[in-house]
């Protein structure tokens, strides 16, 4: 008996066998973001580390090098007076990085694209002026339809 003699499968045989690879494929796929993610997790595990070491390093070389500059200018002046000068010097620096992380976090909105999406899907309109002025790819736009048309650059055609 060959290929060409054998009956055709019905249709619902042929459904069940499509079901049944869909859920396979996707049992294949939550593996795959399973270990994908337990990779990236070890990747940032490793970063966060090495980060760490970095910090712990630079605030000793910091700490030495104000103890270094206060003896220096002890030379000059009293020892106390010379470490208050190094002292005060770190706490203008302290408030200038402060007062630029102020700025910086009142900056930040997060997820502004989605948030403006889920605020048009819900009132029909398009909270589109502030984030057109605030995130420079944020350009989706509302349709003449009332349907929210994204049209976001992705990563890479930003990159490019």
């Amino acid at each position: 008996m060959s290929a060409f003699d054998q009956p055709e499968p019905s249709l619902g045989v042929l459904f069940g066998e499509l079901g049944a690879d869909l859920s396979q494929l996707l049992r294949k796929e939550v593996e795959l973001a399973k270990v994908e993610a337990r990779e990236e997790a070890h990747r940032l595990t490793k970063a966060a580390t090495f980060g760490a070491i970095t910090a712990v390093a630079a605030l000793l070389a910091l700490i030495i090098l104000s103890m270094a500059l206060a003896w220096w200018i002890d030379q000059g002046l009293n020892t106390a007076v010379a470490f208050a000068i190094v002292g005060a010097i770190w706490i203008v620096i302290a408030a200038v990085a402060a007062s630029i992380a102020r700025t910086a976090m009142s900056r930040i909105r997060p997820l502004p694209d989605t948030t403006d999406a889920i605020k048009g899907a819900v009132t029909g309109e398009r909270a589109d002026n502030e984030a057109s002025h605030t995130h420079p790819t944020a350009t989706a736009v509302l349709d003449p339809t009332h349907q929210i048309s994204d049209t976001r650059r992705t990563h890479k055609e930003t990159a490019s």
